[in-house]
């Protein structure tokens, strides 16, 4: 069964809401770069506003983008991937008990710290209340959510997704991995990309989900038989499947990095400007292996 990409919108260190990328990216010489923001009075009351970290308003408004888009206003599902959570919101609440002395603490920070505070928000600011849910699995959070998207429309459980990556990073954080050689060089950034999928094309689909594979610790041998396996069932030569550049060097790293990879490729399907069959695998620290088959609709 093929699941269609019909909407996808990011905010990111590339212009937000927007594909300028493509043509007018911009690059940067930084070991560490936030997210530029979006304008988020078309999204949210002030008032509200006020109220959220980043995170949550990025996920709002990249929500907001694709059900405006696709029309889709109340999806079956809300499932979101991300390996950090609400980690500003967490910092602010764990500073203010040390600093404080657990004394005047906002009660807002704490309930918004949690990692399935996003899907929910989303799931309130749009009057939802189908399946909602997380997944936290650091660098496969967000084929996880993707993974558990596809099942449900295999199930004939659902006939449209709201699936996102949403990750950010702050400073402390970044120097306590930095620390560590996590980055390995490259440029830490945030995540933020949401996904409309549904059971049909819609209007101008962007491109097919044609598997989702997740393994643990497998072998070189067990990853071509799963590449085989899928092309014979979908009829299609395992030596038509191209894997895309990466766009890390666009979007940067982060544990949800991949959503921006279905992302940018389904983007240059759509414009023609990648060939029919691509294949996008994300091994992880060398123990979490996904393979995302996408096709032309």
């Amino acid at each position: 069964m093929a699941v269609y990409i019909q909407a996808a919108a990011q905010i990111s260190v590339q212009n937000p809401l927007c594909d300028d990328w493509l043509d007018n990216p911009i690059s940067y010489d930084v070991p560490f770069q936030r997210s530029l923001e979006a304008d988020y009075k078309r999204f949210l009351d002030p008032v509200a506003s006020r109220r959220m970290g980043k995170i949550l308003k990025r996920a709002i408004a990249t929500s907001m983008t694709v059900v405006e888009d696709t029309g889709i206003k109340d999806p079956d599902a809300i499932i979101v991937g991300t390996g950090l959570g609400c980690l500003e919101t967490t910092e602010k609440f764990l500073m203010a008990m040390l600093e404080e002395g657990e004394e005047f603490l906002q009660p807002t920070n704490f309930i918004n710290s949690t990692h399935n505070t996003i899907s929910s928000h989303i799931a309130v600011h749009l009057k939802c209340t189908g399946y909602n849910s997380t997944y936290v699995h650091l660098g496969v959070s967000f084929e996880s959510a993707l993974l558990d998207a596809f099942m449900q429309f295999q199930l004939g459980r659902i006939s449209s997704a709201l699936v996102g990556g949403f990750d950010e990073m702050i400073p402390n954080y970044f120097k306590v991995l930095d620390k560590v050689g996590f980055w390995e060089g490259k440029m830490a950034g945030e995540t933020a990309v949401t996904f409309m999928l549904a059971d049909n094309p819609g209007k101008n689909p962007m491109a097919c989900i044609s598997e989702v594979i997740l393994m643990h610790n497998p072998t070189p041998e067990r990853i071509e038989n799963a590449i085989r396996e899928t092309s014979s069932r979908l009829g299609i030569s395992p030596q038509d499947w191209i894997t895309p550049p990466s766009v890390k060097p666009l979007f940067g790293e982060s544990f949800t990095n991949h959503a921006y990879e279905v992302y940018a490729a389904a983007v240059k399907m759509q414009r023609g400007m990648l060939p029919d069959n691509v294949l996008l695998i994300n091994n992880y620290r060398d123990s979490e292996t996904s393979l995302i088959f996408l096709t032309k609709c």
